[in-house]
């Protein structure tokens, strides 16, 4: 088993040390939203050369480490067999030799991958389940919940990563530095525990990080009942929308036509969320006392413009047994819905527009308003983000030479090329450069009937699943295979949620509260979701039902608010 790699050669410490300063030199603080250009790219990765900082470039990646200067902490000549777990994976593929994508990484890093495959319904529990039982895969995406990520760090579940990682793997150093949630994490904790992936790298769009939901409306549908076309809707403002195409019916879909097209988890963000910053947290008020978000007046508002949809037929009278992110396809695949609020990344957009046309047989860029969700105070609502989207941990028993193996293929993704394969497919298959060194791509999705992923696609295996630590988010503002239209829209997107906001009505994390760990605040998660969705679907005053929510949830709130207020209020 070799511990660490080869030694490297004191030319090539020279080497690195100078690429640093460079980068050092050129690395700009602030975050654009990214150049974009219709048929080619100039598309860089972060690449620091040290565990404190990030080089980013502009104009083609001049910092990235060439792949000639990445090396391996393991030694690739020994084959490893591991195992794998993931929400997005498909149940059954062969993510060793399934296809050529996930051929070259196993070739590339001479690995065997068992993956067991989660899905968005039982992806927290399976896994809370099996670290606690100590049956954990080897490598897992963990959706990072903090009281539950205190406990297995208390408790040994999971694995402490080196004290030199940092050193040894200094691409994916540079991604932990950027997500903020790494180092915040390892200060609490006193070591670094959990890998948090990168939604944005050289592309952040805003401080605070806007998310990616939008609510996606049928143009020609709103056209045909003269509803207004804007970049922003309050909720009631769709909800007019929704009563009109009910009563109109403009896509003649009669008996299954659906307004609105949500999941329990999309309706709540929809109708709670966007009015309430704080419907499933603890806040500091501008009194300087902490309160409980649950109980608050803008919950009430979204609880009240929820049970109004739900009981006047906007919403499907079972939204709630949509498993998964269904109700996405009732918009854009069957064309039975008015309108959806769904993910929207831009990585996302393609696909989504791609599936709408070649579903429906009409032009999304023509018939679909993509737009943000107001509150109806008039503002933007969300409490920041925080730059990441699932965490990378390591079983306990995880063998060395595995863990070092995993590594190496995370730090590779994190150079440039690793990064462009992970994003666009093979170069010189899929993608080349041109004689500026700019990425264009070699993939008509047209012209082979399919996409690059997805189960249908080229490439199944592609996702997040081969060692991504940077997410498709932030190569998706430059990325050649999605329609210059989309990227910049979507960059409008983002862009007009950090102008349409107020500093309370879109916040900034509470780090005191993220990182305040004790039983109390264990003993007090709550599966907002669930239970909101269930309020608004009892008989009775909604108001009445939420009073009544709200006293029997005190008993375990209260004294989270007394601990919060003795040790940060005032």
């Amino acid at each position: 088993m070799s511990r660490l790699a080869k030694p490297v050669s004191l030319a090539l410490v020279v080497l690195l040390v100078l690429t640093l300063a460079a980068a050092c030199a050129k690395k700009s603080d602030s975050n654009s939203s990214g150049s974009s250009s219709s048929s080619s790219t100039s598309t860089s990765t972060s690449t620091s050369q040290n565990s404190g900082g990030t080089s980013s470039s502009g104009d083609g990646g001049s910092e990235a480490a060439a792949p000639s200067e990445w090396r391996p902490q393991s030694d690739l000549s020994k084959k490893i067999k591991f195992t794998y777990t993931s929400v997005q994976a498909i149940e059954g593929y062969d993510y060793t030799k399934g296809d050529p994508l996930a051929q070259y990484y196993s070739d590339k890093f001479n690995y065997e991958m068992d993956v067991a495959a989660l899905n968005w319904d039982n992806w927290n529990e399976r896994l809370r389940i099996w670290i606690n039982s100590g049956d954990m895969p080897d490598v897992a995406v963990y959706n990072y919940i903090h009281a539950d990520a205190a406990a297995f760090v208390e408790q040994g579940l999971i694995k402490r990563l080196p004290d030199d990682w940092k050193q040894r793997w200094p691409n994916v150093a540079a991604v932990y530095e950027r997500t903020t949630l790494g180092p915040q994490m390892e200060k609490i904790f006193g070591g670094t525990y959990f890998l948090p992936r990168a939604r944005f790298m050289d592309n952040l769009p805003g401080d605070p990080l806007p998310n990616h939901p939008s609510v996606f409306i049928r143009k020609d549908w709103a056209e045909a009942v003269g509803f207004p076309v804007k970049s922003a809707y309050k909720v009631s403002e769709l909800m007019e929308f929704a009563r009109l195409v009910k009563e109109k019916d403009p896509g003649n879909v009669g008996d299954k036509l659906i307004p609105i097209a949500e999941n329990t988890n999309h309706a709540v963000d929809l109708f709670v969320a966007r009015n309430s910053t704080y419907f499933n947290h603890f806040y500091k008020d501008k009194d300087g006392q902490y309160k409980w978000g649950g109980a608050s007046e803008d919950t009430l508002r979204g609880l009240k413009l929820f049970s109004e949809a739900y009981r006047s037929g906007l919403l499907a009278q079972d939204f709630y047994t949509v498993k998964n992110e269904e109700h996405g396809a009732y918009f854009n695949v069957q064309g039975i819905a008015g309108a959806t609020f769904f993910q929207a990344p831009t990585s996302n957009l393609q696909p989504y527009y791609n599936d709408f046309k070649n579903n429906l047989g009409i032009d999304p860029y023509d018939n679909i308003i993509l737009a943000t969700v107001l509150g109806e105070d008039g503002y933007y609502h969300q409490l920041d983000l925080i730059n990441f989207w699932g965490t990378i941990i390591f079983s306990p028993n995880i063998k060395d030479e595995v863990f070092e193996r995993y590594m190496d293929i995370l730090d590779y993704n994190a150079t440039r090329e690793g990064y462009i394969i992970t994003n666009m497919g093979l170069k010189d298959v899929d993608w080349t450069y041109d004689a500026s060194g700019n990425i264009i791509s070699l993939y008509d999705e047209e012209k082979e009937g399919k996409p690059l992923a997805g189960t249908t696609g080229k490439y199944p295996s592609w996702g997040y699943l081969l060692g991504s630590i940077i997410l498709f988010d932030d190569f998706a503002f430059d990325n050649p295979n999605t329609d210059e239209r989309l990227r910049e829209l979507s960059k409008k997107v983002y862009r007009e949620r950090t102008e349409i906001a107020t500093p309370e009505t879109f916040a900034h994390i509470d780090w005191d509260y993220y990182t305040y760990d004790s039983p109390s605040k264990r003993r007090a998660q709550i599966d907002y979701y669930t239970e909101y969705a269930n309020l608004i679907t009892q008989p009775g005053d909604i108001e009445e039902n939420w009073k009544k929510w709200v006293d029997s949830k005190m008993p375990i709130i209260q004294p989270v608010l007394d601990e919060l207020n003795a040790k940060f209020g005032g």
